[in-house]
């Protein structure tokens, strides 16, 4: 009977979600949770709907609970990451990331997510590597390759910022014009 109650609970919870009702989905989801306390769908999803609705710190809380259960869901510490990114709590993110990684490593958003702190922390040698696993995991995606070549000069590695701008060139002329323009190199070839 539970388990009955349990697959009806998850299907309203995922079509309320779905219509986005995420008041009523999180009472759905906090049912879910008495009848599994455990379950990583309930718990994550929840989490997401805390967090859209303002709750973050509740949301981190959540998090941290839940991976106490399901420590190899990666999913769940880049997301407890962010969270605590966006509430300023820099120190306690940098581990999140890295144990999502770790689980993970082919997570590009964790590797950007990851370098931004570093950037932010001007710990930039450590960035360029983050950044690197950003480009190499998601080739077109100009934000990580606008930031690599930003890093770079920061670092001033000139050439290697120039090799960036090259690269955004063949994908994303407006955003290396952007990048060359932002860092000095709008002049050269």
């Amino acid at each position: 009977m539970i388990a009955i109650a349990y697959w009806m609970q998850r299907g309203l919870a995922m079509a309320l979600l779905y219509a986005d009702w995420s008041r009523l989905a999180l009472a759905v989801l906090n049912r879910l949770l008495v009848l599994r306390p455990s379950d990583l769908y309930a718990g994550v999803s929840r989490a997401k709907v805390l967090a859209d609705l303002g709750q973050k710190n509740v949301a981190i809380k959540s998090l941290q609970q839940l991976l106490l259960v399901h420590p190899a869901h990666a999913a769940s510490w880049y997301q407890l990451a962010y969270l605590l990114e966006t509430t300023a709590r820099h120190a306690e993110s940098e581990p999140a990331f890295r144990s999502a990684l770790g689980i993970k490593p082919e997570m590009d958003e964790a590797w950007y997510g990851l370098a931004m702190l570093l950037v932010r922390e001007e710990r930039l040698d450590e960035a360029v590597t983050a950044l690197e696993h950003t480009t190499r995991l998601q080739p077109l995606s100009p934000h990580g390759w606008y930031q690599l070549g930003k890093t770079h000069a920061k670092l001033a590695q000139p050439e290697q910022a120039l090799d960036v701008i090259r690269r955004l060139r063949s994908f994303e002329p407006q955003v290396a014009t952007r990048l060359a323009s932002e860092i000095g190199l709008s002049g050269l070839k």
